[in-house]
């Protein structure tokens, strides 16, 4: 049987690179479709029996650390090459690519690539291609500090954030409008471009703009603020955690702040 911790925050099985994920996914493929096929069925009796306990324990922290930990478990069966479930086959056609693969299907190409072992932009016509499917949506919490996606309507991950100080994250519904990796900061007290890298960097690895212009999901080069109202606005993920974000959430995605 698995065991399943409720207390404290769960970190070792944290995906800290996406490079991680994806070698972990490509040994499996090459062991075999028996070893592959039993580290799936454990991953779904693990998340069979996280959904449970959601069920029932009684207090919020217990619940948040249940839903950490089951948001890493649908994240790793998302990305196992065994698991079909809520994904369709694509057959690799003349003149395809990742990205117009990935705009039909309203995807990632950072998803597809994590979902078919690394795949790289030069593709084999008649190669089939595992692509997730349907909607994503995002609900930041300003009230407990917590960013949900949900895929296809149900729970898919959580993580903690921060919001903005004095509660001026603006509440309503917004569209993720770009998406950029290694973003340039434009600091707002002096319009200065502060390039990926810099010390005085503060929007971490990636950048999830709003439609809302000046807002957006981002990293962060302050970790130690998560949890608390400390941005000038925007919200603050840890990197790692907002890796899988920008993955998961195509331009379009919905996000809904609340109070």
């Amino acid at each position: 049987m698995l065991a399943i911790r409720v207390r404290g925050r769960h970190h070792p099985a944290r995906m800290k690179t996406f490079l991680t994920t994806v070698i972990v996914a490509a040994v499996l493929a090459k062991t075999g479709l028996s070893s592959a096929g039993q580290h799936t069925a454990q991953l779904d009796a693990q998340r069979r029996q996280l959904r449970q306990a959601l069920e029932r324990v009684p207090t919020e922290a217990q619940r948040r650390a249940l839903r950490e930990q089951l948001g890493e478990v649908q994240f790793r069966l998302l990305l196992d090459p065994v698991w079909t479930e809520g994904k369709v086959a694509h057959t690799v056609a003349p003149g395809d690519t990742l990205g117009r693969i990935a705009r039909r299907y309203g995807v990632t190409v950072e998803l597809l690539q994590m979902c078919n072992s690394g795949v790289v932009s030069c593709l084999s016509v008649g190669h089939t291609l595992w692509v997730p499917t349907g909607t994503v949506e995002i609900v930041v919490s300003k009230s407990s500090n917590t960013l949900t996606l949900h895929r296809n309507g149900e729970f898919f991950c959580e993580y903690r954030v921060a919001t903005g100080l004095n509660n001026c994250t603006p509440e309503g519904e917004f569209t993720i409008t770009d998406r950029v990796e290694r973003p340039t900061w434009w600091r707002p007290d002096d319009h200065r471009p502060i390039p990926f890298g810099h010390p005085d960097h503060e929007l971490g690895t990636h950048w999830l703009g709003w439609s809302r212009k000046g807002y957006g999901i981002h990293g962060t080069n302050k970790p130690e603020t998560i949890g608390t109202q400390a941005s000038r606005g925007c919200v603050r993920m840890r990197n790692e955690d907002v890796a899988v974000v920008y993955a998961l959430a195509p331009v379009g995605t919905r996000v809904i702040v609340t109070e």
